[in-house]
C-alpha cells in the first residue's frame, strides 16, 4: 500500500504500491519514498512507491461520515464507553446515552460502544441516574484517510507524511 499526496503534500489517500507506480510511470505523480520491494520487466526493475505525490492540487471535499454502528465502534475503538473494557465488534452493542424514550436521538452525540453488560445495567436511565458517565463525551469524528487501514499496515514511512497520526 502507498500513502497519495498531492501536490501540496497533503494526504489525500491511500492506494496498492502497483498503482502508485502506474501513477508515477505515466507521470501523474512522483514517487516521494520507496520500499525496498522491487517489481522486475523483461527490461528494468522498479522499486514500489511507499508515498507519492500528484503532480495536480486535489481540491479539498468536506467528507461526511455517517452515523452508523460500524462508525461508532471506529471512533469508540472497540471499546464500552462505561467499563473500559475492549471487545470484538459482535460482543459490542450500542447504548443511547440519553434513551430513546426520553427523547434522546440516533446521533453521534448521543451514541456509544457499550458491552452487553453494562448496557443492561444502564437500562432505560441516564447516566447521572445510572451512575455511569462514558469515558468520554460523544462526539462526531473527523473522517481520516487512515479509517480504513489497521493500525499495523501503516508504513513507518508514511507518518512524516501524516498531518493528524497519533
Amino acid at each position: 500500500m502507498a500513502l497519495k499526496l498531492d501536490s501540496s503534500y497533503r494526504p489525500v489517500g491511500i492506494i496498492d504500491s502497483v498503482e502508485a507506480l502506474v501513477l508515477c510511470l505515466v507521470g501523474k505523480a512522483r514517487a516521494v519514498e520507496s520500499y525496498s520491494k522491487e517489481i522486475r520487466s523483461v527490461a528494468a526493475s522498479f522499486k514500489l512507491p511507499a508515498v507519492i505525490a500528484l503532480t495536480r492540487y486535489v481540491k479539498y471535499k468536506f467528507s461526511y461520515v455517517a452515523c452508523n454502528r460500524q462508525n461508532i465502534l471506529w471512533r469508540d475503538k472497540n471499546q464500552c464507553q462505561y467499563c473500559g473494557k475492549k471487545f470484538l465488534p459482535e460482543k459490542l452493542t450500542i447504548d443511547h446515552v440519553i434513551p430513546k424514550s426520553r427523547g434522546g436521538k440516533n446521533s453521534w452525540k448521543n451514541l456509544v460502544a457499550a458491552c452487553k453488560k453494562c448496557n443492561q445495567r444502564k437500562g432505560n436511565r441516564t447516566p447521572a441516574e445510572a451512575k455511569m458517565l462514558p469515558m468520554a463525551p460523544p462526539a462526531k469524528p473527523k473522517d481520516s484517510i487512515l479509517r480504513s487501514v489497521k493500525k499495523e499496515q501503516i508504513s513507518p514511512k508514511w507518518i512524516d507524511y501524516l498531518w493528524n497520526f497519533s
